[in-house]
């Protein structure tokens, strides 16, 4: 049975709050040491109360449904860790990070005499301040203070797991050797014994991560099924995630379906995948349910683009009415509403719907009758389907006070026509009109005299040329132009030049065909026989045979 129990000791209940507090029965355990800081007073009372937050910050981090905080005391660098740590699973990043310093002030200032262990009870306290910087977007420096803290070595083994798994977080798909070697401090049997379940199962998600980006698709798979059968509400992301991976988009959409998760995280990758699929409507839908977003403008605005582009203009100015109706009961303040029901209505009138306008700037105007935007937004909707109303409209508009000082008649004076390259012709009154007709007829022209051309000195005057309609070539002074004699240089085929024309006369036929006959009619002589090779032997003269003579 739960509680405190009235025949049992302090030591007997602060055991069972222990095991239920292990369990991660975090209720429980709360409501015990609840009891022993209000019915036992002793020397223990700072560690009671130092439970009793650990309990509570526990409860706000890995429990949907976390316990209401009870303010502790912030004495010791325990109650203020705790506490810092409560204000991060609540999203105060900035009071956390105050916390976190009170708390490095008093454990450096409790354990001054003892630097191994002043480095042992800071190791926390550091990968607490480098997740704050984490959520912050300051990667660089979380880096930094998580390595310091592995580096050290000097936290316990749930701490630099800690470490290690947002070092792995921080890498992301780079830097995979070093996120290897991160993964085995976290991952061994006395570490996962120590952690809590979502702990444990926010390693497992990372590592299965991990081999999806060093393309380990057989691990992968088997860590991914690990995780279904553990019931995290992240493994059927994985799957999913290998599926787009494929471009599988329809097959991804169905496994996150079947896994049936209420996690936001797989609700905004179905509305993502929907769109991808040109399911814009139903991707509309899927992000009205995720809570932690809902009732924001930004997530309306969202909504209502993919519903224009599902559902037609219509569909959007309805749900923009529908949202324009919650933004009013919410806690935004006159002007943030007042802004969007002006968006709203210029995207009414913008869409050929100037009824639905009008009738939601007559609601602004009646919570601001002064707002004179909506004032004319409204004249300018009535004057698209009912002109009387229009004017009726146009008469609550205030009147203009004009300084003493304005001539309004010299400003009307100044009202130009634009001309064709847009210059601005003043528009003069009468007077100035007639002066200047008048300054015109007095002012005489000055005649120009025409100047003669010069002509050159030598010029012999002469009528016109008598063979000018004679043909330039067969006129009687035509000389033709001196041919240059590098002309034919590098014209025709290679290697044709002006000095082989002998040649080519020589072998163009056409003009002497009796020579070729008279030639070819003569007898061709024999060539001369060719001389024989002498051998380099001398021949033996062989003796004649003949009369013997003495």
């Amino acid at each position: 049975s739960s509680g405190i129990n009235a025949e049992s000791s302090p030591k007997v209940d602060e055991l069972l709050a222990q095991i239920y507090y292990k369990l991660e029965n975090y209720e429980e355990a709360a409501s015990i040491y609840k009891a022993l800081v209000k019915n036992t007073v002793d020397s223990y009372t700072n560690e009671r109360e130092t439970n009793l937050a650990a309990a509570l910050a526990s409860s706000s981090a890995f429990k949907s449904k976390p316990l209401k905080w009870v303010g502790v005391r912030e004495s010791t660098y325990e109650l203020c860790y705790n506490s810092a740590c409560h204000s991060v699973s609540t999203g105060d990043i900035d009071a956390a990070q105050q916390k976190l310093e009170k708390a490095s002030e008093l454990c450096k200032k409790e354990f001054e005499d003892d630097e191994a262990e002043t480095k042992a009870e800071l190791a926390p306290i550091n990968v607490m301040k480098g997740l704050c910087l984490q959520k912050s977007g300051y990667s660089k420096e979380a880096l930094e203070l998580y390595n310091t803290v592995l580096k050290e070595k000097s936290g316990d083994s749930q701490t630099l797991a800690a470490a290690a798994n947002n070092i792995i977080c921080l890498n992301k798909d780079q830097n995979m050797f070093d996120s290897k070697k991160k993964l085995k401090i976290a991952t061994t049997d006395t570490v996962r014994a120590k952690l809590a379940a979502s702990q444990i199962n926010s390693i497992d998600f990372n590592s299965c991560l991990l081999s999806f980006y060093t393309n380990q698709l057989d691990q992968f798979k088997k860590k991914s099924l690990q995780l279904q059968k553990a019931g995290s509400p992240l493994a059927p992301l994985l799957l999913a995630t290998s599926l787009v991976r494929d471009k599988k988009f329809e097959e991804a959409l169905q496994a996150l379906h079947e896994g049936e998760s209420t996690d936001e995280v797989v609700q905004l990758s179905i509305a993502e995948l929907l769109k991808k699929t040109g399911l814009y409507c139903e991707s509309a839908a899927s992000l009205k349910k995720v809570v932690s977003i809902s009732g924001k403008p930004g997530v309306y605005s969202l909504v209502a683009s993919l519903i224009l582009i599902g559902g037609g203009p219509t569909a959007a100015a309805d749900y923009l009415e529908e949202a324009l109706e919650e933004l009013t009961n919410s806690d935004y303040t006159n002007e943030e509403i007042t802004g969007w029901a002006l968006q709203c209505a210029k995207f009414m009138l913008a869409t050929n719907m100037p009824e639905k306008a009008a009738m939601n700037l007559e609601k602004l105007l009646a919570r601001d009758p002064t707002n004179i935007k909506a004032l004319a937004l409204l004249i300018r909707s009535y004057s698209l389907f009912d002109a009387p109303r229009a004017h009726e409209v146009a008469l609550r508009l205030p009147d203009i006070d004009i300084p003493s000082d304005i001539d309004l008649e010299q400003l009307e004076i100044g009202v130009g026509v634009t001309s064709g390259r847009g210059l601005r012709k003043v528009i003069q009154p009468e007077e100035e009109k007639i002066n200047e007709a008048n300054r015109r007829f007095e002012t005489k022209e000055k005649k120009r005299k025409k100047k003669k051309g010069k002509l050159p000195k030598e010029l012999v005057e002469a009528g016109p040329d008598p063979e000018r309609w004679i043909p330039r070539q067969e006129r009687s002074y035509y000389r033709r132009k001196k041919r240059n004699r590098n002309e034919a240089i590098g014209k025709g085929s290679q290697g044709l030049s002006s000095l082989n024309k002998a040649a080519e006369a020589a072998l163009d036929m056409s003009d002497k065909p009796k020579k070729i006959f008279e030639e070819e009619s003569k007898p061709t002589p024999t060539p001369p026989p060719q001389p024989k090779q002498q051998s380099s032997k001398p021949k033996s003269k062989s003796k004649k045979k003949g009369k013997g003579k003495w």
